[in-house]
């Protein structure tokens, strides 16, 4: 029985990216404590509260910060990287709502937003290790450049903007962002000078 319980939970891990939470153990009838023997015989290592991963896995950073706190979204710099432009930030950038963990977290860039500005654009991107997670879609990040120029800088915030161009963006939900934010003549003023339409 034993063997049995092992050999569904390392096929679970493959496919999850290697990982496998007492949670999902325990809908299949594996008891928590299970874990520990698991991880003393070197089959799995416990990397967050409730999260363990099988061995030969690498942790993915952006993956274990979602699973740990279910309502961040990766913030500006994070979710440019995730969209696939630019460098990964050194410190991950995290939005959360207004009165959520006002302490904030630990080794991140946090922001507190309101319910507008937090729920615009979210979106669901894959990390470089292959796990999903919550970020803010192109069009959000490109109107959010927009909203940053005066602190982005001239050619950084057109670099910017051009490779988020060439991802390619809905005119629709662009639109519809910069009518929310209240950027509506920037974003027309960036397009002429982008020469884009």
């Amino acid at each position: 029985m034993e063997n049995k319980k092992i050999s569904v939970l390392l096929e679970k891990a493959d496919n999850n990216d290697g990982y496998v939470s007492v949670a999902e153990a325990a809908q299949i009838g594996i008891a928590p404590t299970f874990f520990s023997d698991l991880v003393q015989q070197g089959l799995f290592s416990r990397v967050a509260k409730g999260l363990y991963i099988k061995r030969g896995y690498e942790k993915d950073d952006y993956y274990l910060l979602h699973y740990i706190y279910r309502k961040a979204v990766f913030g500006y710099r994070s979710s440019l990287y995730l969209q696939g432009v630019g460098e990964a930030p050194e410190t991950p950038d995290l939005h959360l709502p207004l009165n959520y963990m006002t302490a904030g977290i630990p080794g991140a860039n946090v922001r507190h937003l309101g319910k507008k500005e937090y729920g615009i654009g979210q979106s669901l991107s894959v990390t470089e290790k292959g796990n999903l997670v919550p970020c803010y879609d192109k069009e959000r990040l490109f109107i959010d450049t927009i909203r940053l120029a005066p602190s982005l800088g001239g050619k950084a915030c057109k670099t910017t903007l051009l490779s988020l161009y060439k991802k390619g963006l809905s005119p629709e939900r662009l639109n519809q962002y910069a009518v929310e934010f209240g950027v509506a003549k920037e974003l027309a003023l960036a397009k002429t000078l982008l020469e884009i339409e």
